[in-house]
């Protein structure tokens, strides 16, 4: 198995290409059936059925001279050139010369050449190739996307066509991509469906698949209908992606049905939109919603949001906002998210700071030295030595040492060789953070 693609070899695959679909992460099978309609529609034996070894093949200068083009961008503009008239003309041939092409974009945009030409044409040899194509460390993307174009066509024969894969994420993402698209083109149909399976994990990724599209629609009835999933990720994800929606069309609904969800995991992510959408309209009243919430890291993450925005507009007025917070665990936590706000100017952040309880004043310099390192880590990690006590001395030096680690090893390294520090403290500096 080759290696994974990077993100920034599917960036230029989809540049060269110009598909929505080419968002896939690619991983060529050691072992594939040939596009074969008879395979394809066999069901699951087809997708394990063994091929037999090929004769080996006479070189092919031209493909070989293509793939020798040294820059990457260039490279994958000369794939498109040559492969896509070759899978117009000879969908065979095309078959047998991309096998010959390691992974990486040219492959990954090949791929996707092949299936959509076969996908009207021989729905079976499509399918044949998007299973050669795709791995399980790809999570079925390739089957996804000629399954979400089948279902906008014809759903029954989608389905049909999906009881035949087997077992395995490619199965899957077909499911899930056949269904929203179904549920795009025909909603109640879809959910009905969706509701008919069997309690278990097919059952709630269609569920979802119907959800997270009627949240592009309705996000208040996925809000509503979100509770017929499963506790768990699938549930979180339908919620977190309507009470987005929900935020940026009526924030006030939105911001009436959150308190209603169960403390837990899709509360704490999806706060922060909340706030912020309220903030974004009226600060003082996202402010008065922010501290009516009961659950303490909820009710912080919800008034760091809306001081963010304040911040954005007036970062003085935010700033004395914070001042007068009382002493204890809110300010503590506030204090050291906004001074981001003001790292800026790190001078006056630390007189800022300095008015601060104690405890706030620390959580906002360990914050502020790691901010501070993203533009002067020299001078951030000068300020963090000379900081009077501990722990906050150790922690704001490694806070920016760290920053100072990932943007200049060798300086960093450097200094630290230089610096007299105890040992200890190179090692709380050196610890993983």
């Amino acid at each position: 198995m080759g290696p994974p693609v990077s993100i920034r070899t599917w960036i230029l695959a989809a540049a060269a290409i110009g598909a929505p679909a080419l968002f896939l992460l690619w991983t060529p099978r050691p072992e594939s059936p040939a596009v074969d309609g008879s395979q394809a529609t066999a069901g699951p034996s087809a997708r394990t059925k063994a091929v037999p070894a090929e004769a080996p093949e006479s070189p092919d200068p031209e493909l070989q001279a293509v793939l020798a083009e040294p820059d990457p961008s260039r490279r994958l503009q000369a794939f498109f050139r040559f492969f896509s008239p070759l899978v117009a003309a000879d969908p065979a041939a095309a078959l047998r010369r991309l096998r010959r092409v390691p992974s990486g974009p040219e492959r990954t945009q090949g791929a996707f050449l092949l299936v959509q030409q076969l996908a009207a044409t021989d729905p079976a040899g499509a399918l044949a190739a998007a299973l050669e194509f795709t791995d399980a460390g790809d999570g079925g993307q390739l089957p996804g996307v000629l399954f979400s174009r089948w279902a906008q066509q014809d759903p029954a024969a989608a389905l049909a066509r999906w009881e035949s894969l087997p077992a395995g994420p490619a199965r899957e993402m077909a499911l899930r991509a056949l269904v929203e698209a179904w549920a795009r083109r025909d909603a109640p149909g879809a959910l009905a469906w969706a509701r008919s399976r069997e309690p278990g994990a097919e059952r709630t990724a269609a569920l979802e698949a119907c959800l997270r599209e009627l949240a592009s629609r309705d996000p208040a009835a996925a809000i509503a209908e979100a509770a017929t999933l499963p506790a768990g990720t699938g549930q979180e994800r339908v919620l977190q992606q309507a009470f987005a929606l929900l935020a940026r069309r009526r924030p006030d609904e939105a911001a009436r049905l959150l308190p209603a969800l169960p403390p837990g995991d899709a509360q704490t992510l999806i706060v922060s939109d909340v706030a912020r959408a309220l903030a974004e309209r009226d600060v003082p009243d996202a402010l008065a919603w922010s501290n009516g919430l009961t659950i303490d890291f909820t009710r912080w993450l919800a008034l760091g949001s809306v001081l963010g925005v304040w911040a954005q507009r007036d970062p003085a007025a935010a700033a004395r906002h914070v001042l007068e917070l009382p002493p204890g665990p809110t300010l503590d936590y506030i204090a050291g998210q906004f001074v981001v706000h003001l790292a800026a100017r790190p001078r006056e952040a630390i007189a800022w700071a300095e008015a601060l309880s104690p405890s706030a004043r620390d959580a906002a310099f360990v914050t502020l030295a790691s901010a501070w390192a993203q533009t002067a880590p020299a001078e951030a990690v000068a300020w963090a030595t000379e900081l009077p006590a501990e722990p906050t001395r150790t922690n704001a030096l490694a806070a920016a040492h760290a920053v100072w680690r990932a943007l200049d090893p060798a300086a960093a390294r450097q200094w630290l060789e230089a610096a007299r520090l105890p040992p200890a403290t190179r090692s709380r500096i050196l610890a993983p953070r």
